[in-house]
């Protein structure tokens, strides 16, 4: 015989709420007559040996039993009446010829019906106990039993009717706390759905801001002022981890003078500018307003913050700065030449009037256009060399931008591209002033290399440096010219012959590129192509120190 086998198990649902409330007024009644029939086997044995009494025990009992079997959850509720009218007649057969008066017992029937029934069930159980009242004072002799069974049922009628009037008020009572408690559900759900559409709309916004408390705390934040200053989502309370300086790459803010410190103290201003040194390194600048908030019904006044990150409109305002200066730079040495070559030949004996009307416009227009060009210079405060125009970038993202610009070009000409960049070439510069010496180098390789050429870029990393050779198959450059090729309106006898320009390219390249403290060096051979090599510090390596102060002094600092 096998062992072990695993054996059908009933699982027995718990009772429902209606099942054990049935359950539990039937054994209260059990309860109570089976304590008085045990009273009465003690003190009065005789009356225990009655049949009548017996018999009514013995229903209450085997009513009982019925009532913990019956599956009430799958009856009707009006198969429920059975039970109670049933105890009913028990306890008038109990009670029947007995001197002990136990009338009392038919209150738990009564209370029954009259608290889960209608008032026509109330009824029908006070008709029936009235019913068994009557029969018996008709036995008996007296009018002491009539009076008894009239007081009996004018007791469980005011007990049947104050239950049955006490229920329908608690029901009552029950569906108006249901409707008010439905009313503020919903009230709930409504601020609920209005505070979850305002977060989300504050957290969708780009613009940080902050509730602050007049007693300096942090009541709200969104997601944009969390990312700005790398707050902890969960406990915004805990100190910024990004740092406010003065300037880029200047002193640190002291922690009195920062905006949040100046909104908890209750300070209202507008448009105060600071940069921050985030948590991922990065510099932003910041335009930072308080304004006052009115106090509600259940709060005080409150200030709220709001954090603009200007960092896109700084740097376009700059690089139309440095756009004002490269273009007066450059534009003086033409308008130079113009004048020049236009006086010179003013001083000639046989001009006619007409040409030298015709000078004299040109150097008068020249001179005012000039003048112009001087003021645009003047009113441009910042050169091409400051250390707060350079950023941390990557050459290789700047060089297949760029090659990818002039391809078209060069697959025009039968010219192939050869790009070798696998690494990521960072440096600390001016991108666009990078992308303007990558793009000069790369179309002036393109543009002096015939049909079926070649040009070969490769970007490495070399020790301390960024190193970008660019180099071609081109015309090349004689011996000769190689020492003035950066002298500004120099071309070749050979680059004239084959496309216009100014001469100006490579110059400006070179001035680019020292800005940066970097090298520009050309290698030629006429007929055999050149190789231009840029030499640039590795990011870090030209501000290093500089960059290394806000990561160290972060960790020191405290809340924004």
């Amino acid at each position: 015989m096998a062992t072990g086998a695993a054996r059908p198990t009933l699982v027995v649902g718990a009772p429902d709420g209606r099942t054990r409330s049935i359950w539990l007024t039937q054994l209260v009644l059990a309860a109570s007559v089976l304590i008085t029939a045990i009273l009465v086997m003690a003190l009065q044995p005789a009356l225990f040996g009655r049949w009548n009494f017996l018999v009514g025990t013995f229903a209450v009992v085997v009513l009982t039993i019925v009532t913990l079997a019956l599956p009430w959850s799958r009856l009707p509720a009006a198969a429920v009446l059975a039970i109670p009218f049933a105890d009913a007649l028990a306890i008038g057969l109990m009670s029947s010829g007995m001197e002990l008066r136990l009338g009392y017992l038919w209150g738990f029937p009564v209370m029954w019906v009259a608290m889960h029934f209608r008032a026509a069930a109330l009824a029908a159980m006070l008709a029936t106990i009235g019913l068994i009242l009557l029969v018996e004072s008709a036995v008996s002799t007296g009018t002491v039993a009539a009076l008894r069974a009239f007081v009996v049922l004018l007791s469980l009628t005011f007990i049947g009717i104050t239950a049955h009037l006490a229920l329908r008020r608690t029901r009552s009572l029950r569906r108006l706390l249901k409707r008010q408690a439905d009313r503020l559900t919903a009230t709930y759900t409504r601020r609920a759905d209005q505070e979850r559409r305002t977060s989300e709309i504050l957290n969708g916004v780009d613009t940080g801001i902050a509730r602050i408390s007049h007693d300096g705390s942090v009541l709200a934040v969104n997601d944009a002022y969390s990312r700005l200053y790398g707050l902890d989502p969960l406990d915004p309370t805990l100190p910024a981890r990004s740092v406010e300086y003065t300037g880029l790459r200047g002193m640190p803010v002291p922690f009195s003078e920062r905006p949040f410190a100046r909104a908890a103290r209750g300070e209202t201003f507008t448009d105060a500018s600071v940069w921050l040194f985030t948590a991922e390194g990065e510099w932003r600048a910041l335009s930072v307003t308080a304004k006052r908030l009115a106090a509600g019904r259940d709060e005080g006044t409150s200030i709220l913050l709001l954090v603009h990150d200007v960092t896109a409109l700084t740097y376009a305002q700059r690089e139309r700065e440095r756009f004002t200066a490269m273009a007066s730079h450059e534009l003086k040495h033409p308008l130079t030449v113009m004048i020049g070559n236009a006086e010179l030949a003013l001083e000639l004996d046989d001009l006619t009037p007409r040409t030298r009307e015709r000078f004299e416009s040109i150097v008068a227009a020249s001179d005012r256009m000039l003048t112009m060009i001087q003021s645009l210079g003047t009113t441009s405060k910042r050169g091409f060399s400051g250390r707060d125009e350079v950023d941390d970038i990557d050459l290789r993202e700047i060089l297949l931008e760029s090659v990818a610009s002039f391809r078209p070009t060069a697959v025009s000409g039968d010219i192939t591209i050869d790009v070798q960049a696998d690494d990521a070439l960072p440096i600390t510069a001016d991108g666009f002033r990078l992308r303007q010496v990558v793009d000069n180098v790369v179309s002036n390789a393109i543009k002096y290399t015939p049909r079926d050429g070649r040009v070969s870029i490769m970007g490495t990393v070399e020790g301390h440096h960024v190193v970008l050779s660019v180099a071609d198959t081109g015309i090349g450059i004689a011996a000769e010219d190689l020492p003035n090729i950066l002298t500004p309106y120099f071309r070749t006898a050979e680059a004239k012959k084959k496309s216009g320009g100014t001469g100006l390219g490579l110059g400006i390249s070179n001035d680019i590129v020292l800005a940066h403290g970097g090298t520009l060096s050309i290698d030629s051979e006429a007929d055999r192509g050149t190789t231009v090599t840029i030499r640039l510090p590795l990011a870090g390596e030209l501000a290093g120190e500089s960059a290394a102060v806000p990561e160290a002094r972060r960790d020191e600092e405290g809340r924004a």
